[in-house]
């Protein structure tokens, strides 16, 4: 039979909204348009991925439901919907009746109750169902021909979950969901449930008992003070079963039979997206249906050395080609080769790495990765050719650690990618192929599956991979052309070849490098952090005066503020609530209530819990087997301001601030003792870097004065603020003034500078009035800076990087000040990235040209981190002053403060 698919759609607008709120998207005059967006994008993904026989997509209809007339409360304590996302709520309809899909709204019912009545009739009919939603809700409608298909899952993608998924939540079957909700309630839509039973609570009552009815029935059964509980909300859950029991006997006005698949209006929607300026969307829909290039490029494997041959000599006349590598692992040091994929135009090569025999014979116990890249020997390492790839750094240290050293790749798509649109789209292959070629890449799970059934790219039969391999190969060598001709229309062909294509060498090798780390001293930390970990723990406990779990959210705001009450401890008249309950986050308590005492333990609690999970316990799960060090990934595409971002582990969030940061920073050693000496860790700090690329693009003249004197910059701020001699400036004053001079970078209001100064409101919208008196120029920067973005839509750095400022004009007040506050700080905070990674590229070349041996290892921001023999430091550090302070040619000082030592601790 066919497959229906069924989307909640107030969900999933309400979920295009939050997902794409802080990204600003506007039109020019200022519409807000991401939830229109977010929720186009995931529609078209449905019907692009899955073809639905049906769709259709149901949303609430304006007015009280009948759960209003039962119980009045119903949703009182939910936050009104945003006002930028209800006036896209006409263009998201637009949007499904474009796509000529049918869409349900019932007075009196909510969206839940639609989808549950039309999956029941489907149900019936004997289509699979698969219900679009993010609502744990829905569960209570799974079968084996109704589905949810989550498109919601953080992390993950278009899961479906079916009955073995429900119990694995819910630990019972479907038709008992609604008993687990009952007991627990649910905060966000003011279901009141049993007060003090929450999800787990509930899950084991009704594993134990089955049903309310049968709990009910036997409620003297029941252990400890749950039996109170229920008994004295028993009223409350019955009523609240009613709440979360969706109706499937909707009176429908349409039926089933009115539900067909989608048939998109192309005219309609072009013009819909052209309206919304959805532009790449508009012309990638404009063109669907036109004859692409895929289909015209042809496949081949090769599985004899005289193939390979034939290949190579293809692709040294070629002069130009595409490279690719097949793996068993995303971490490349350890992965093992597969295969290869070259490609050029009209055709596209696969090089099986594991084929029986071997395409290139390797002799008596020889080695047939190393015989079959030696015979790839001048493809893979002739200077004079031109190799592109995609996220070339992962292929280039995979081969690296097989011992095929390669030139520099020429092109990296996705770097050119970011290079010439920024943050504002994504640049996988698969994101870059649907929207240049409109093909839909071979998904990599369709190969390894997901999940408990996933399985490593060696155990794929080679012809399935030789075809999701040679596409990669085929997409990546298509791509170059037409990247090549985006860099040249956004002005960014200089940045690409200048900075961000040299940049890939040095961070290949940074990351082939990897830095030392002392595993046992981590493991002496996470001791003493369990044993205080404990003591705090106890500490809280004792504070509540019973036993809970710290880490639940709900247990944790029923003891502070119903049981505890806090808030009249702190003063605050109306505590936070969430859709789940009360507001636990860090910013509420530290903000709110960080003098009482219970929540000042719990918070420490909190960070050490966070340093030992995340770092110390971590960290040592990434130690290369091999190398014993620690290689992280850094990512040149992750951050719209330009600055690179690093994981597998991020190295740049180690925390430094407090004494147990500190500590873990103790545990990145340098290498041992060898036949140059004792070694040691070098840092290079720029000094205030942003406020210099600031004083330099301002042109004001005191702060570039303070500057070139070589003068405390915060003391020469506070000086000019509260007028006095530079003799006088106590340090309060400095630590204010030293608030704002980096504040400003960062949009910080008088409400902020208060709050991280001590100042009273009053006090601190004077002291900023007072700071722009005091930097008249800079003011004139700033607004200088703003006027452009309206007028052009985009800021740029000093190395002409672009950044689209999206809701700059913005009717939305909040939308507009995040707006304002990116076309401020992108200029300083993306020039100062990129003068560091003109440093790198300085630097890199430097070091290789020199006969010293130290060696360049991270990046934390400002922070560069090497490696050199103790004899060699002074040396070291001359070539690295030269280098970072040279990087470019700023009207203020480039200063390098260095640190060096047995750790990195010690160096920092």
């Amino acid at each position: 039979m066919s497959r229906l698919f069924l989307l909640d759609g107030t969900a999933l607008a309400y979920r295009s909204h939050f997902a794409l709120a802080r990204s600003g998207l506007t039109t020019a005059e200022g519409m807000p348009t991401g939830a229109t967006y977010g929720f186009a994008m995931t529609l078209r993904r449905i019907l692009e991925t899955e073809e639905p026989d049906l769709i259709a997509v149901a949303m609430d209809a304006k007015g009280p439901t009948f759960r209003h007339e039962r119980f009045p409360e119903y949703k009182a304590t939910r936050e009104k919907a945003p006002e930028e996302m209800i006036a896209q709520l006409p263009w998201i309809r637009e949007t499904i009746e474009a796509h000529g899909i049918e869409l349900f709204e019932v007075p009196g019912y909510e969206a839940d109750d639609v989808i549950g009545t039309l999956a029941r009739q489907a149900e019936a009919a004997g289509h699979d169902v698969f219900i679009v939603t993010g609502d744990k809700d829905f569960m209570q409608l799974v079968s084996d021909r109704v589905k949810l298909y989550n498109v919601f899952k953080r992390g993950e993608d278009l899961v479906v979950q079916g009955p073995e998924e429900v119990r694995e939540k819910f630990g019972t079957t479907p038709d008992h969901v609604v008993d687990v909700l009952a007991l627990m309630g649910d905060a966000s839509d003011n279901v009141p449930g049993v007060k003090g039973i929450g999800e787990k609570g509930a899950i084991k009552l009704i594993g134990e008992f089955g049903s309310v009815d049968e709990l009910l029935l036997r409620l003297e059964e029941v252990k400890g003070k749950a039996k109170e509980k229920i008994a004295a909300d028993r009223d409350a859950l019955l009523l609240s079963r009613e709440l979360v029991t969706i109706d499937t006997h909707v009176p429908l006005e349409r039926s089933l039979e009115h539900i067909g698949p989608a048939r998109p209006d192309r005219e309609r929607l072009v013009k819909l997206f052209g309206r919304l300026e959805f532009r790449t969307l508009a012309d990638r829909i404009a063109h669907e249906g036109e004859p692409s290039r895929e289909g015209t490029c042809e496949y081949r494997t090769v599985r004899t050395a005289a193939e390979l041959d034939a290949m190579v000599e293809a692709l040294v006349a070629a002069g130009s080609f595409s490279l690719d590598t097949e793996t068993t692992s995303l971490f490349p040091l350890e992965a093992s080769l597969v295969g290869l994929s070259f490609g050029i135009e009209g055709i596209a090569w696969y090089v099986p790495a594991n084929l029986t025999p071997p395409v290139v014979d390797p002799g008596d116990g020889g080695d047939a990765v190393a015989a079959l890249l030696e015979r790839l020997g001048p493809v893979l390492t002739d200077p004079g050719l031109e190799r592109t790839g995609q996220n070339a750094k992962y292929d280039w240290l995979v081969l690296g650690h097989q011992g095929a050293l390669l030139p520099p790749p020429t092109f990296d798509t996705m770097v050119a990618s970011f290079c010439a649109s920024g943050a504002e789209r994504g640049h996988g292959l698969d994101a870059l192929a649907l929207q240049y070629f409109g093909i839909k890449k071979i998904p990599t799970k369709e190969l390894i599956g997901t999940g408990k059934s996933e399985i490593t790219m060696d155990q794929v039969p080679i012809d399935q991979v030789a075809e999701y391999a040679c596409e990669d190969a085929d997409v990546t060598f298509r791509l170059r052309a037409v990247l090549e001709e985006e860099l040249d229309k956004n002005e960014a062909r200089e940045l690409f070849e200048t900075l961000e294509m040299p940049l890939v060498p040095v961070l290949t090798a940074m990351e082939r490098r990897g830095i030392r780390l002392d595993v046992d001293r981590l493991g002496r930390l996470g001791k003493e952090l369990e044993r205080e970990q404990a003591q705090l723990e106890e500490r809280v406990k004792e504070l509540a005066g019973e036993g809970f779990n710290l880490n639940s959210t709900k247990a944790l705001g029923t003891i502070l503020f119903e049981k505890l009450r806090i808030q009249d401890e702190a003063g605050v008249k109306r505590p936070k609530r969430t859709k789940t309950g009360w507001a636990t986050d860090f910013e509420t308590l530290s903000t709110k209530y960080g003098d009482v005492e219970i929540v000042a333990k719990l918070l420490e609690y909190r960070a050490v819990t966070k340093l030992k999970s995340t770092y110390v316990d971590a960290l040592p799960r990434y130690v290369n087997p091999e190398t014993g060090r620690v290689h992280c990934s850094y990512s040149q595409v992750a951050a719209a301001t330009g600055r690179l971002a690093s994981s597998d582990p991020n190295l740049q969030n180690i925390p430094v601030r407090s004494e147990r940061g500190r500590e873990l920073r103790k545990a990145f050693v340098p290498r041992e003792a060898d036949e140059h000496g004792t070694w040691c860790l070098l840092a290079a700090d720029y000094s205030q870097i942003e406020l210099r690329v600031m004083a330099h693009l301002s042109g004001d003249e005191a702060m570039r004065r303070a500057f070139e004197e070589g003068a405390d910059i915060h003391a020469a701020t506070a000086a000019r603020i509260f007028d006095v001699h530079p003799d006088l400036i106590t340090r309060e004053m400095r630590s204010q003034a030293k608030v704002i001079n980096f504040g400003l970078l960062y949009g910080m209001g008088a409400s902020r500078l208060a709050r991280e100064t001590g100042l009273s409101l009053s006090e601190a919208k004077d002291f900023i009035e007072r700071y722009f008196a005091s930097f008249p120029t800079v003011r004139a920067w700033m607004d200088r800076v703003l006027e452009e973005a309206r007028e052009c839509g985009y800021v740029e750095t000093l190395f002409g990087r672009r950044r689209r400022i999206a809701g700059i004009t913005s009717a939305n007040a909040r939308m507009r000040a995040f707006a304002e506050n990116a076309a401020i700080n992108t200029p300083v905070q993306g020039s100062a990235a990129d003068i560091i990674k003109r440093a790198m590229i300085d630097l890199e070349a430097a070091l290789s040209q020199s006969p010293l041996h130290a060696e360049m290892l991270l990046q934390v921001h400002d922070e560069l981190v090497l490696e050199c023999p103790l004899s060699e430091l002074e040396a070291t550090q001359a070539i690295v002053r030269d280098a970072m302070e040279h990087a470019v040619d700023l009207a203020v000082p480039l200063v390098v403060d260095f640190g060096h030592g047995a750790n990195w601790l010690e160096a920092h």
